[in-house]
């Protein structure tokens, strides 16, 4: 036998239960949203450090493999051997006198940015003399890639 007060205290019981499980369904689902979107941005951000070592790479490329004749590296005169579209708004500022001097190339800072795709970067090259020893040169190479918001940098030191 039943009460009369207590009949409806089943489905009472029901609609809390059957709250808490959409309450928990609706938090998984949120957090599962979340992650699905980092993953994605984890491919942009793949793409930016790509971009980043290819500012990295073209610059190795152009001191080691583009280097005028008389001269011992190539950075200090990358403004001139390299294509306008491929390095924009390129500027060599020396940090002492003759410090960008294409033949000695000594004390310079080259500063270029490139485009390709939706991706771009950012590239500033130094170099500055060893203060012990001024026959041996530090390198240092900074470049900046860019993807679809995302921003990565990657850096490189050389002693020569």
């Amino acid at each position: 036998m039943t009460n009369k007060l207590e009949k409806g205290v089943s489905l009472i019981v029901a609609f809390l239960v059957m709250t808490i499980m959409l309450a928990i369904v609706l938090n998984v689902g949120l957090i599962l949203f979340s992650e699905i979107k980092i993953s994605g941005n984890i491919g942009n951000a793949v793409s930016s450090l790509y971009a980043a070592e290819s500012g990295i790479e073209k610059t190795l490329y152009f001191d080691k493999k583009q280097i005028p004749v008389g001269a011992t590296r190539g950075v200090c005169s990358i403004c001139d051997t390299c294509n306008s579209s491929d390095c924009q708004n390129c500027v060599a500022t020396p940090l002492a006198t003759g410090g960008c001097d294409s033949l000695s190339c000594t004390n310079c800072n080259v500063q270029y940015n490139s485009d390709f795709g939706d991706r771009s970067y950012t590239v500033d090259a130094k170099i500055t003399p060893y203060s012990p020893s001024p026959s041996i040169s530090i390198f240092n190479i900074d470049s900046k890639g860019l993807y679809k918001g995302i921003l990565r940098v990657v850096e490189i030191n050389t002693n020569q």
